[in-house]
């Protein structure tokens, strides 16, 4: 339903400030309202030729990172009170989005105080389920796996890696030596937690791997994490990770798993982002239940869920539920976690499938994991296993083999979380 919002006292106290407006553009703006309406309606109106405008307000990094197709950028802070250059018709349907809502909301009250009378408001490129230009060439859409480029468009509008590294119990330095490693080699994503005790490692390997290797910052994301036992004090937590990372900005930062004051701690992260030092929010060992119970009770849709996953552990009914949301699923433990990791390398028909295809029994479960549209971090301090796990995109698992290995699930979890 759309809901009308008046801007006669917002127009009083521009007005009262000295905000320049003249006599018929306050006129226009006492009877002028805006409508929020739902995306789906959005959409509707973007389908038919009637002379509309899609306003994106976000910042330009934001932007580039990814728009809707033939939205135009008139970010937020620099609407004051004139009528923009790209918006010399007042009586032009424009339709207005930011990442979560609170921008596009701050701007079409703007707009309609200078007198504009078709402002249509439909809230964040984070829920959005339509294509989404990444540059001026490529359109791609949310959650699909480009294996070409190895990165698949989060919801955030952001991209990330379809592999990596992870680096739980990994010391400073052979944490520092293992991102190098990943980096000189091509990877590019990494993942950390503040559980871990290596954000600072994994900062200064990404830096000394930017020095030394050439690698713009922008090839590369990292992801973090905080713990319940932080989630009290939020801002102090990321204040803390950001500072040990020392890297500008996060790419992702994730709840490590629900606990109390989880939605007071994500919500804390979501100022974040809208301050650019956090680019994208997740969760880590969220299921079913908890997810229905959380999403509700937050503004920005996590763009990715990290949980256990491995062809003992499966998730196959989790896996779809997420996905089917618009959220991209990452695993860990995708070889079976310390301790188990020997038992499910040696599995006898993972090793047929290995044989078959010339690779090793690692690389078969990754690549299956990738071909469920499943983002893989193996962790490892072992330079020639980093090289070997990014080496994923030569072969392809047939349907048969797929199948073989999805018959394998026992529901083995391998960790409490």
């Amino acid at each position: 339903m759309k809901k009308a919002i008046t801007v006669f006292t917002i127009l009083i106290l521009l007005l009262t400030a000295g905000c320049g407006a003249s006599n018929q553009s306050a006129e226009r703006a006492a009877e002028s309202t805006y409508s929020q309406i739902s995306q789906n309606e959005a959409m509707e109106m973007m389908a038919r030729d009637n002379g509309h405008v899609v306003v994106d307000v976000r910042r330009q990094d934001e932007y580039d990172a990814g728009h809707i197709p033939g939205a135009i950028l008139i970010p937020n802070e620099s609407i004051g009170s004139d009528p923009p250059e790209a918006l010399p018709d007042y009586d032009q349907i424009i339709l207005i989005y930011c990442r979560t809502g609170n921008r596009s909301k701050q701007a079409a009250e703007k707009l309609v105080a200078m007198g504009y009378t078709n402002i249509y408001e439909f809230g964040g490129i984070n829920t959005w389920t339509g294509d989404i230009v990444t540059n001026e060439e490529e359109t791609t859409k949310v959650g699909v796996f480009d294996f070409e480029k190895k990165s698949v468009l989060l919801n955030s509008g952001y991209e990330m890696p379809i592999l990596g590294l992870g680096t739980y119990a990994l010391d400073y330095d052979t944490c520092v030596n293992s991102v190098k490693t990943l980096l000189r080699n091509g990877g590019r994503l990494i993942d950390t937690a503040y559980m871990y005790g290596n954000e600072d490692a994994v900062g200064e390997g990404v830096r000394q791997a930017m020095a030394e290797y050439g690698i713009p910052r922008e090839e590369i994301f990292v992801i973090t994490k905080i713990y319940p036992n932080q989630f009290h004090d939020p801002e102090a937590a990321i204040d803390m990770a950001l500072e040990k990372l020392n890297i500008d900005y996060i790419d992702m930062m994730l709840l490590h798993h629900p606990g109390t004051y989880d939605v007071k701690a994500y919500k804390a992260m979501e100022k974040y982002v809208e301050q650019g030092k956090i680019r994208s929010l997740g969760l880590s060992n969220w299921y079913v239940k908890e997810l229905t119970s959380f999403l509700p009770q937050v503004t920005i849709t996590p763009a990715l869920v990290q949980n256990e996953i491995h062809p003992y552990y499966q998730e196959q009914d989790v896996v779809p539920f997420i996905q089917n949301k618009g959220i991209v699923v990452q695993c860990w433990y995708p070889l079976g976690g310390r301790g188990y990791t020997a038992e499910l390398l040696g599995d006898e028909t993972i090793c047929a499938i290995a044989e078959a295809h010339g690779v090793s029994a690692a690389q078969v479960i990754l690549r299956w994991d990738l071909q469920r549209g499943i983002v893989v971090i193996p962790g490892s301090g072992n330079e020639q296993h980093i090289i070997e796990n990014l080496d994923l995109f030569g072969f392809e698992l047939t349907p048969e083999e797929m199948e073989q290995i999805a018959a394998l699930d026992r529901s083995e979890k391998h960790d409490w979380y």
